[in-house]
């Protein structure tokens, strides 16, 4: 989790999210966040699919998925580091009600934001208080 500090190399080209203006933007605004490598930065995709192979399928999964940035390249993306955290099956897309199934995990992500969770560093075997942010 401290690969993006540590070991991501600044060759001027896009590999990582580390990369992007949007992250560099952040880390200049809260300095506080940015200076602790602990904390995590993460990433939000949703998407929907049908079940079956029709088109014409009236039945669909629409899923919800965070990443976290922080990690190598090869380790963002691994299925171990990707955390499904809702799967909304409906009749049709969601649309405008999204918000309403999206409600407790916008509301973990502000704690995470603003309140800080009290977790353990494996690596230098300490607890720390570790905040998020979604980009």
């Amino acid at each position: 989790m401290r690969w993006h500090k540590e070991e991501c190399s600044d060759d001027g080209k896009m590999g990582h999210p580390t990369d992007s203006r949007a992250w560099k933007h952040l880390d200049e605004l809260y300095a506080n966040f940015a200076s602790d490598p602990r904390n995590v930065m993460l990433a939000l995709f949703t998407d929907g699919f049908n079940l079956g192979a029709q088109i014409s399928s009236w039945y669909s999964i629409w899923s919800v998925i965070v990443v976290p940035y922080n990690l190598p390249p090869w380790m963002c993306m691994d299925t171990a580091n990707i955390m499904l955290s809702l799967l909304s099956p409906r009749p049709k897309a969601p649309g405008n009600n999204m918000d309403v199934f999206l409600q407790p995990l916008i509301d973990e992500l502000q704690m995470l934001w603003e309140v800080g969770v009290k977790t353990s560093d494996a690596y230098s075997q300490e607890l720390f208080d570790m905040f998020g942010v979604l980009i």
